[in-house]
């Protein structure tokens, strides 16, 4: 029996142990069809939605393809909806940005990093004339502020399974960048993904934040024997770079208008935000807001993941759709059963499920994973912001 053959095998094994779970009550969010279609005539009003982003959202990234996602909302909406935003926002600077785009007419801001959660929190019952769209959290909605999470934990285990099969050592990197959501949940999917493959596969994690940090985590990653690299920064040059160098990796944004681009690429996970944005534009247009949590998964569309590209193994694709529809279902669900940490300690029961708060509160990592090292460092020289309003 071949690799594959017995990879198939074992999920299928897996797959029997997990408990079917019902996503309904994870998909609040995903009620902009009826919302509009019960109006019917009724006028709609004009609304004015700010977005605040962390990097350059005119740049490739993840702030750029959340402002890309942005205009495709706007498109779709059939007018009524106007957005700005002001981007490489510090933290410090939030209720700055906050303030600026209230003054210029927004009534609505959208938080673009889980890095402002924790000032949003202090900050939103200060501003209840605002509603806030804040992302990163569950556990923040209030009378104004409606929390969005997205989980790319789905679709980062696919990208252990896959990294694990495609490789020939059975050493994974992955490059995280600590300004990104949920960097636990990430890493333990992955590995949890992985060693379905092989046992005793080892993921190799170092964090980076700049383009030279990244640079130097992809070096230590591949002198450590990683032969696949997993990429989860917001900057697109962990991509670029690994295929500079000539190293297998996979993606975590939508290279689905470029991925010939990359010789090197196995595949890609990413998140299309569109339909959320739309649903939250419309329950203002109708003054039907809603302060629901709303989780984005691969059963509501907002994970997604891509098919196995050229570089990739015989067989890969195979993987991906024996994993990406039982996950969509429900039927496998991640963070289930025994789970050890780091060093071999069991952590959860066989008979444990973990809520999305216990996996978001995760701070430590599972078995199997190496932290490499963390080439992040303060920014010393950083750039005054004039708040320049754009859209």
């Amino acid at each position: 029996m071949n690799l594959t053959s017995k990879l198939i095998k074992i999920l299928s094994i897996i797959l029997c142990g997990f408990l079917v779970l019902g996503l309904a009550g994870c998909e609040n969010g995903n009620s902009d069809s009826g919302s509009s279609s019960d109006i019917g005539e009724e006028e709609t009003k004009s609304i004015k939605v700010g977005y605040i982003f962390r990097r350059d959202a005119d740049a490739d990234g993840f702030s750029g393809q959340i402002n890309a996602q942005r205009k495709n909302a706007v498109k779709n909406c059939g007018g009524k909806v106007e957005t700005y935003y002001i981007d490489n926002v510090a933290v410090a600077d939030f209720e700055s940005a906050v303030k600026a785009l209230y003054s210029y007419g927004c009534e609505v801001i959208v938080s673009c990093s889980s890095t402002y959660t924790n000032v949003l929190s202090s900050i939103a019952s200060r501003y209840m004339n605002i509603s806030f769209i804040n992302f990163g959290s569950l556990g923040l909605g209030t009378a104004n502020v409606t929390s969005y999470v997205e989980d790319y934990y789905q679709g980062a285990y696919i990208a252990g399974t896959i990294a694990a099969y495609n490789s020939k050592n059975s050493k994974i990197g992955i490059v995280c960048d600590g300004n990104m959501h949920g960097i636990y949940p990430i890493v333990n999917a992955a590995a949890m993904g992985m060693r379905n493959v092989y046992k005793s596969a080892e993921m190799c994690v170092v964090g980076a934040t700049a383009d030279n940090e990244i640079e130097e985590a992809v070096d230590a990653l591949t002198a450590e024997g990683c032969d696949v690299i997993i990429c989860y920064t917001e900057s697109p040059h962990s991509a670029d770079y690994c295929e500079q160098k000539g190293v297998k990796f996979i993606g975590s944004l939508d290279y689905s208008s470029n991925e010939d681009d990359y010789e090197n690429m196995i595949m890609y996970f990413y998140s299309k935000r569109d339909s959320f944005f739309l649903a939250k534009f419309k329950e203002l247009q109708f003054d039907e807001w809603e302060t629901a949590p709303y989780q984005g998964t691969m059963a509501n569309g907002l994970i997604n993941v891509s098919e196995a590209l050229p570089k990739a193994k015989e067989k890969t694709q195979d993987i991906i759709d024996s994993l990406a529809p039982v996950i969509t279902s429900g039927q496998l669900y991640i963070f289930k059963g025994e789970i050890r940490d780091i060093n071999g300690i069991v952590k959860y029961m066989q008979k444990d499920i973990l809520t999305e708060e216990e996996i978001y509160a995760l701070n430590w990592y599972v078995q199997g994973v190496k932290v490499v090292g963390n080439f992040r460092r303060p920014n010393e020289n950083p750039v005054p912001n004039n708040f320049e309003i754009k859209s």
